[in-house]
């Protein structure tokens, strides 16, 4: 099975895009203007309220002639806010949302379009959310009627935490054509216990580098004020997030990677007390597809905090191996599919720490012979409990790559693995044979940490 003309098209102007993102930095809508049209009842919202927090029930749009610096709610269904490419900025580097879509827990979101905007700075540039999520009783989050939320044709950049956030327990959010750049934290963030979202054509990139110094980032441990080397974050991140589809977007040059599925751990229970809330759901039943992943140190990884140490994230979740400075938890993403992407100058390109993975049909290309293709198994919770990966399905792939490639591997062990029809250089593969374990990191996010 060898890489199609088509989809080795899209890897060459792929990376034409990173060449002249590099060269320039003229942001324009991604269809190269305005989609639609405003609505017949469309209010427009002038430039004598540029300065002030608008909020919308109703249709409207605005003046593209403006600035608009205190940011949008929209807090009704069957509402369209049309940018008509209008900026919405951030000045101060304080304010908190540039677009907000929400309503209380208790009633209907549905019907909702965003649109047409340039969205710069702020915490996020696009959050959709359920106020007051927190009081709902497992196994009721689902009852409101909330769907049918498009946000598409926008340039999302520079955000202080993610992209586009899609806060807990909103279903049905589709993230189409819209360019994500250089967002502090992840490109796009799908919270714990959202579902059935669609993530489709955007240009997601330069993204998850606000903490990263090669200096080290200053935090402060205990009193201590301590220098850390970090990761950053990734393109997406599907946080505990089930039945989504991801599909046809080019993900290149993010901090950490292109794609990850984990589940939060229940963060900062003592910490932050007020804004902790139990997390019981894990990043189960994704479709990543056809997506176009460059220049990434990890591709898709399923299961992405498996191993990790997540000593200082202050979890909730029962820890099966802690020790001083140490907590491990268990992780969850099963069921997920990985099928047609392809993957290109990419270290680690997709590797499986939990149960019950597809991946078929993708593409992985690189030169250098260090790199890994597809790798499946978990340290920890191998050796410790004594759970190797389970049930992973590998066909119909192909690897293309210099002679010692790691092309097909598995490390701590495996069970129940269907390994078949896959290529290296377009030579079968008869089995999944052994392979290395890349870098585990002292701490979640950081590689190392030192005192100035």
């Amino acid at each position: 099975m060898g890489t199609t003309r088509a989809r080795r098209a899209r890897v060459i102007a792929l990376v034409g895009i990173l060449i002249v993102a590099a060269a320039a930095c003229d942001p324009r809508l991604p269809a190269g203007g305005p989609v639609g049209t405003p609505s017949e009842t469309s209010t427009l919202v002038g430039c004598e309220r540029a300065d002030q927090l608008i909020v919308i029930d109703a249709d409207a749009h605005l003046d593209p002639a403006c600035t608009y610096t205190r940011g949008i709610e929209i807090v009704a269904s069957n509402t369209t806010l049309d940018c008509r490419g209008a900026k919405i900025v951030d000045g101060t580097g304080t304010r908190p949302r540039g677009v907000h879509v929400h309503v209380p827990v208790g009633q209907d979101l549905t019907g909702v379009v965003v649109r047409n905007c340039f969205i710069e700075g702020f915490t996020n540039t696009i959050r959709v959310s359920r106020d007051g999520f927190q009081s709902l009783v497992p196994g009721s989050e689902y009852l409101d009627d909330i769907g049918d939320i498009t946000l598409e044709n926008n340039h999302l950049s520079n955000s202080r935490g993610s992209g586009i956030f899609v806060n807990a327990f909103v279903t049905g959010v589709t993230i189409q054509h819209n360019e994500i750049a250089g967002a502090g934290s992840v490109g796009i963030y799908l919270e714990a216990s959202s579902r059935n979202s669609v993530v489709a054509d955007n240009d997601i990139h330069d993204n998850g580098y606000a903490t990263v110094d090669p200096a080290g980032y200053p935090e402060t441990i205990g009193g201590t004020t301590v220098l850390t080397l970090r990761t950053g974050r990734e393109g997406i991140a599907v946080d505990g997030s089930s039945g989504n589809r991801i599909v046809r977007n080019s993900i290149h040059g993010n901090s950490a990677g292109g794609i990850f599925l984990y589940k939060n751990c229940g963060e900062y229970v003592h910490d932050d007390p007020s804004g902790w809330w139990q997390r019981n759901y894990g990043a189960n039943d994704n479709v990543i597809e056809d997506n176009d992943i460059v220049d990434e140190r990890n591709g898709i990884w399923v299961g992405s905090r498996m191993a990790e140490n997540q000593y200082f994230m202050d979890c909730s979740d029962p820890t099966y191996l802690s020790g001083a400075l140490q907590a491990v938890h268990l992780d969850v993403a099963k069921d997920n599919t990985i099928t047609g992407n392809t993957l290109v100058a990419v270290d680690n390109a997709i590797r499986v720490e939990d149960d019950g993975t597809t991946v078929t049909g993708n593409d992985i290309h690189t030169e250098d012979p260090a790199a890994r293709g597809i790798l499946v198994g978990t340290k920890h919770r191998t050796q410790v409990l004594a759970q190797p990966v389970a049930g992973t399905t590998i066909t119909d792939n192909q690897v293309e790559g210099p002679a010692g490639v790691q092309a097909y591997g598995w490390v701590h062990g495996h069970t129940g693995t269907a390994f078949s029809g896959n290529r290296l250089n377009g030579a079968p593969v008869a089995t999944l044979g052994p392979g290395t374990q890349p870098t585990i990191n002292p701490f979640l996010f950081v590689i190392s940490a030192w005192v100035p």
